[in-house]
């Protein structure tokens, strides 16, 4: 191995072990500016070109200027540290760099020569790569690190991989001390052919005798590593012939590539995994580097640069270049192939569905047929498989994510007697390495890479069994679901997700086959109920209503409606209705469809439910006494028999529709008894009724601030919030948004806050499609800008659309301007509810503004009295505060006082502040 000493000053610098010293100290230095470091050094006192530096250091790869200063500043600082001055890094303006030093450069065992032979065997010297290898430097070196401790050292990994290619760079490494030799395999079909390709390689003077044991009797006493390379077809031959060797030749060692272990005594397996694939970055200034640092996108960078000369890594193709990486897992020869024919399709061409095209990827080496194409590569793994092994393949290519034992040998077994035979195939295929395995909290898991899922999936086509396969598969997925479901309740939610999260692709797969032409529409229908957790939890919910439109199709179809199922389906539409376009007549025509059958079956859950939808509708519409009449009936009088959750979620409606109708402290003692009580675990089939406690703490919190306790309802919803997040539930978090943590944060005075807030509801509603949501966020976002003195930028009309009736009453709440004719007419129209009291207040302020000061302190005086009826404590302190400006000090002072006495919190709150402001100015005008 070539390993050089340059010397400058009192520095040292390794380029090859990436060392700078500094009398014998290591100096910290990152490994780009010790490229930069040697480049200037080996042309000590010539001026290298910003071109020349970013070409070596940064091949293929457009890079700022800025950058390479960065690292320079770096070199500079580490140069300023040695013991002698006489060393400096000089900028020439428009030309580059140079290194003034005098510099000396020793090499270590370069070129060193191999270690000394019997005279009748002189191994033939090793390939010569043609490109370096890149991101399997740990590897070689755990390769090389058991080679030294064993003496049978196999190397397994899938085709492909770059078997061969680690075991060439560990056996560069190695022949500085011994003699290596390599034997490949490809061609060989016996024993004898083995031997003579052994004898070959050793370019022993064996003439016509080429017998395995004359052979074995010659390297008795050599002393070499031996590379047994592309076992897998020859698997038991290479196997015994390792044996023999191991015990006949005491100071041979073998090193073997193979897609499956030799399984041999002493043999220590070093399993090959794919390259490191680029995960999806944001856009930031580092973003192309930190793309191009990745090993799988390195490699198809410098191979696309020689296909397509002078390819170059930039910010206008760094995301498609990963999106390539990331679509073929990583896989090298597949990287190396998509890069050969970039020149021929486009990046847009590989970036698109690349995977199941594998007949695309036919540019690779003619010398080896099977690696000219991906597909050629797995026919010569497909071929060494048996029957049983290729049917189970195939099956296996309709998982879309990881996968257990269990699972393959139910989806892959064709019938429960077959069990064993489908698991003894699921074993030898991982063995093989067409299976991945991967760790597991429960042990391990399966994966198919991409391009060899989509092979096999062609095998499964041209077999005939794709259909009873499919329908395994998704009674599998019908299994999983009923597994997530008795799980959803005993695990906690990040351990739920993290089992059941990845299912998603394998339910929508289900799907497809299930509701198609030749699926089972009963199974299909019962998979999109049982999957709601997780199409919410996704925030696939434009997909979700898809499904939900074909499963009521399909139950029409079936004659099927009016029962358990429509009801569940028609709940499901309901939630979305709602996010995607407010409760508009559609929503209420599906909510009063599950009112009705829940009325025919007799099911006091649905009849809870399509009671709770309806009511929220008035609600939203602006009849608040209906709303709460409809909530009271969620649960039926006559009944004694009621499900605890059912009960919790009917009362948790009724203290929120309470407190719309004005009664403050019968919903705030609801409110109370169920936060106490409550906890996180609400009931799987409950998700499509959101969150029980992310909303019950959400509506307490906004009773809370408007009774005036805003310590408690600042502390609530800070922590609802937080913990809402990490419930993965987008449709619960919206609303607690919306509702509770938008209006709270703006009545505490907090517009940051509440800025964040609104920020936060509408990135979660644009990820799902929520256009209700959508213009909620935009009215509490222009609402906090405004009071925080932002600038304002227009919005388009369908972005804030009117507010509905009880959303004005919340603006109008957080921003008194807001405060029209209509909204006060209404408000007049009606009898006294939960935001009458600021309503008269603000209309009480527009009056004022109008130079009619009678009417404006009649409006004050009516929003104080209902306020203090309903005990609205801020709204009370408010209407007290807006009065007193109008009255003389004593009278001022004496109704701020009582006001201020029923706020929970401090001067940090702007109510409590302005209001104190004007006692202390009206005590010292008494005074």
């Amino acid at each position: 191995m070539n390993d050089r000493r340059i010397r400058f000053g009192s520095f040292e610098l390794r380029p090859e072990r990436g060392h700078l010293l500094s009398g014998g100290v290591r100096v910290g230095l990152g490994s780009r500016a010790l490229a930069i470091l040697a480049l200037l050094a080996e042309r000590a006192g010539e001026i290298v070109s910003v071109q020349e530096i970013a070409d070596r250091v940064w091949p293929n790869i457009f890079v700022q200027d800025n950058n390479l200063r960065v690292h320079i500043t770096a070199i500079r600082r580490a140069l300023r540290a040695g013991a002698e001055d006489d060393a400096e890094i000089v900028n020439v303006p428009g030309r580059g760099y140079r290194l003034s030093a005098d510099v000396t450069i020793e090499a270590e065992g370069e070129d060193a020569a191999e270690a000394p032979m019997s005279p009748d065997i002189r191994p033939l010297p090793l390939p010569v790569p043609i490109h370096h290898l890149i991101g399997r430097e740990t590897c070689v070196a755990e390769v090389v690190e058991s080679i030294a401790r064993h003496r049978l050292v196999t190397i397994v990994g899938s085709g492909g991989i770059g078997k061969t290619s680690v075991a060439l760079a560990a056996l560069t490494q190695l022949r500085a001390r011994t003699a290596v030799c390599v034997v490949d395999l490809t061609n060989c079909t016996s024993l004898a052919h083995v031997a003579t390709a052994t004898a070959a390689a050793l370019q022993s003077p064996m003439g016509q005798d080429t017998m395995p044991s004359v052979l074995v009797e010659r390297l008795r006493a050599a002393e070499l590593v031996l590379l047994i390379d592309n076992c897998e077809h020859l698997i038991d031959t290479a196997a015994r012939a390792a044996e023999v060797l191991l015990q006949s030749c005491p100071r041979v060692t073998l090193l073997a590539t193979s897609r499956e272990p030799l399984r041999v005594p002493g043999e220590v397996q070093v399993h090959l995994q794919p390259l490191p694939v680029p995960v999806p970055v944001p856009a930031a200034a580092d973003a192309v580097e930190t793309i191009a640092s990745n090993p799988s996108v390195a490699l198809f960078v410098e191979r696309a640069a020689a296909a397509a000369g002078g390819f170059r890594l930039a910010e206008e193709n760094a995301r498609q270049v990963a999106a390539v990486c990331r679509s073929l897992d990583g896989l090298p020869l597949a990287l190396e192939l998509a890069a050969a024919a970039m020149p021929m399709v486009g990046l847009e061409g590989l970036s698109s569905g690349l995977a199941g095209r594998l007949s695309l990827l036919a540019f690779g080496r003619r010398t080896l047929a099977r690696h000219e194409t991906l597909e050629a590569m797995l026919d010569w793994s497909f071929e060494l498989l048996t029957p049983d092994e290729r049917l189970v393949f195939g099956r296996l290519s309709l998982f879309r994510s990881t996968f257990d034992l269990a699972a393959a040998v139910q989806v892959a077994a064709p019938d429960a007697a077959e069990d064993a035979h489908a698991a003894k195939a699921v074993l030898q295929l991982a063995a093989k390495s067409l299976l991945f395995i991967e760790p597991s909290q429960h042990g391990v898991a399966y994966r198919l890479l991409e391009t060899t899922k989509a092979y096999a999936r062609c095998k499964l086509d041209g077999s005939g069994q794709a259909g009873i396969a499919a329908r395994r598969h998704a009674e599998w997925v019908g299994t999983l679901l009923d597994r997530a479901q008795a799980d959803w309740l005993r695990m906690d939610r990040a351990t739920w997700w993290e089992r059941y999260g990845n299912a998603i692709d394998d339910v929508r797969a289900a799907l497809v086959w299930s509701l198609g032409e030749a699926g089972d529409k009963r199974l299909g229908v019962r998979l999109i109920l049982a999957s709601a957790p997780l199409w919410l939890g996704m925030s696939q919910f434009a997909v979700y209503h898809r499904w939900l439109e074909q499963a009521i199709a399909t139950l029409d179809a079936l004659g099927q409606r009016g029962g358990a199922e429509e009801i569940q389906l028609q709940i499901g539409l309901c939630v979305l209705l709602f996010n995607a376009d407010r409760p508009s007549e559609r929503f209420v025509r599906a909510a009063t469809q599950v009112l009705r059958i829940a009325k025919k079956i007799g099911d006091p859950v649905a009849r809870a439910t399509a009671l709770w939808m309806l009511s929220g509708q008035r609600g939203i519409m602006g009849d608040h006494p209906a709303s709460l009449t409809l909530a009271q009936q969620m649960l039926v009088p006559e009944s004694t028999d009621v499900d605890r959750d059912l009960q919790h979620f009917a009362q948790r409606v009724i203290a929120g529709m309470t407190f719309r109708v004005g009664r403050m402290e019968e919903s705030a003692a609801i409110g109370a008894e169920l936060v106490a009580s409550s906890s996180d675990r609400t009931a799987y089939g409950a998700v499509l009724r959101y969150d029980h406690a992310t909303i019950l703490r959400g509506n307490h919190s906004v009773t809370l601030a408007v009774q005036g306790r805003l310590e408690s309802a600042r502390a609530t919803i800070m922590e609802t919030v937080i913990d809402a997040r990490r419930l993965r539930n987008p449709s619960s978090f919206c609303y607690l948004l919306s509702s509770a943590a938008c209006p709270v944060a703006l009545w505490l005075g907090d517009d940051e806050l509440a800025w964040h807030y609104a920020d936060l509801l509408g990135r979660a509603a644009d990820e799902n499609r929520f256009t209700y949501m959508v213009e909620l966020a935009a009215w509490f976002s222009r609402i906090a800008g405004l009071r925080m003195g932002k600038p304002l930028q227009p919005l388009a009309p369908d972005r804030m659309r009117p507010p509905l009736p009880h959303d004005k009453e919340v603006f109008i709440t957080c921003c008194a301007a807001l405060c029209d004719t209509e909204a006060t007419a209404r408000t007049e129209a009606c009898a006294p509810h939960w935001a009458t009291a600021e309503i008269l207040r603000a209309d009480g302020e527009n009056r004022l503004r109008s130079g009619d000061a009678s009417a404006g302190r009649a409006q004050f005086q009516r929003a104080l009295a209902i306020a203090e009826a309903q005990g609205a404590g801020l709204w009370a302190l408010r209407a007290a505060t807006s009065l007193a400006h109008l009255m003389p000090p004593d009278e001022a002072a004496h109704i701020l006082m009582p006001a201020l006495a029923r706020i929970e919190g401090d001067e940090h709150y702007p109510d409590i502040r302005a209001a104190r402001a004007l006692l202390h100015e009206s005590e010292l005008h008494v005074r």
